[in-house]
């Protein structure tokens, strides 16, 4: 039997503006044939949602159930595509998911030194990013024709909404809602307020970051189709140590969160029963407390250098 081979998004180290991009612009579907590399009976094919997608719910960390829909194979090589064109639409300067050289912790980052601070969540992002959204980004945003908008916006949607398993979904979600993420970002343009954004975590800091400014913000994120999680909206003083996408932010520097060294000394238990074994260091545990060890090293340093000692004392 032939082995799947696993899909990645491939850039080929391109970045341009969304007007440089092959879809923008994009009004006939053979143009979107030749670039999808199927044919358009194919392409009507996978705007089914029950022929093309594995639909199973999956328990997250905090023991909450949640549904995933993940595209198969062929609509999976199609999202794939996709994604690798919309990830190739340089992004604004606040984005700090799906881009190279950033992630959670350059998210906390932005805020070091700041006063005040909110962070602030979009509910169930995914799921209420629409198709109609979808359709509207390709239509209004890209220029293409209703008809290849129409098409694609089925295509990149299961049951009316992003799906949540697939490659398109992240890059799809932000510029789905890139007309309601522009709007914030004017907003704190106009209050000299600094804004981050990582996937579906917005975070502000600044002197007129108040009451007043966090529900401004939620009417703009209502206005768009979504809702400002309240029990995910918090607001920090300037003294207040501030738990931004993970990561504690104290005045002028990071600090790693409780919960994360009580993760690792877990793993690290489960690790010495297994470091001696044949192939240890292919096994699910030691690469787990790895990787934990190693985003650990990003804020503190000393734990790089424990991640060496790690590596070396697991049997390979």
């Amino acid at each position: 039997m032939k082995k799947r081979i696993k899909l990645k998004i491939v850039t080929k180290n391109k970045s341009y503006q969304i007007i440089d991009s092959p879809l923008y612009k994009l009004k006939s579907k053979k143009k979107l044939v030749d670039l999808l590399g199927f044919s358009l009976a194919e392409l009507n094919l996978l705007k089914n949602d029950e022929e093309n997608y594995s639909v199973f719910d999956q328990l997250s960390k905090k023991g909450k159930t949640r549904k995933i829909q993940k595209p198969l194979e062929k609509l999976d090589r199609v999202h794939t595509r996709l994604a690798s064109l919309l990830t190739r639409i340089s992004t604004p300067n606040y984005l700090h998911s799906g881009k190279k050289q950033h992630s959670n912790i350059t998210n906390a980052n932005a805020h070091v030194n700041s006063s005040n601070l909110l962070t602030a969540d979009v509910r169930s992002f995914f799921p209420s990013t629409t198709r109609t959204m979808i359709f509207s980004f390709f239509y209004s945003v890209m220029k293409m024709s209703s008809d290849v908008a129409d098409l694609l916006s089925y295509i990149c949607s299961c049951h009316d909404s992003l799906p949540t398993g697939s490659r398109i979904s992240m890059p799809l979600a932000f510029f789905a809602n890139y007309r309601m993420f522009s709007e914030i970002e004017s907003l704190c343009k106009a209050l000299d307020v600094k804004m981050t954004v990582y996937v579906d975590d917005l975070t502000f800091s600044g002197s007129k970051v108040n009451r007043l400014f966090a529900s401004t913000v939620k009417k703009i994120i209502s206005r768009h189709g979504h809702v400002m999680h309240p029990q995910k909206t918090k607001l920090y003083g300037e003294r207040d140590p501030k738990l931004v996408t993970g990561v504690i932010v104290i005045r002028d520097r990071l600090k790693i969160r409780n919960e994360q060294h009580r993760l690792m000394s877990v793993e690290f238990e489960y690790w010495k029963l297994i470091k001696d074994i044949q192939q240890a260091k292919d096994t699910s545990f030691a690469n787990k407390l790895i990787g934990r060890m190693h985003s650990m090293g990003v804020i503190d340093e000393r734990y790089k250098a424990r991640v060496l000692t790690l590596r070396a004392n697991t049997r390979v």
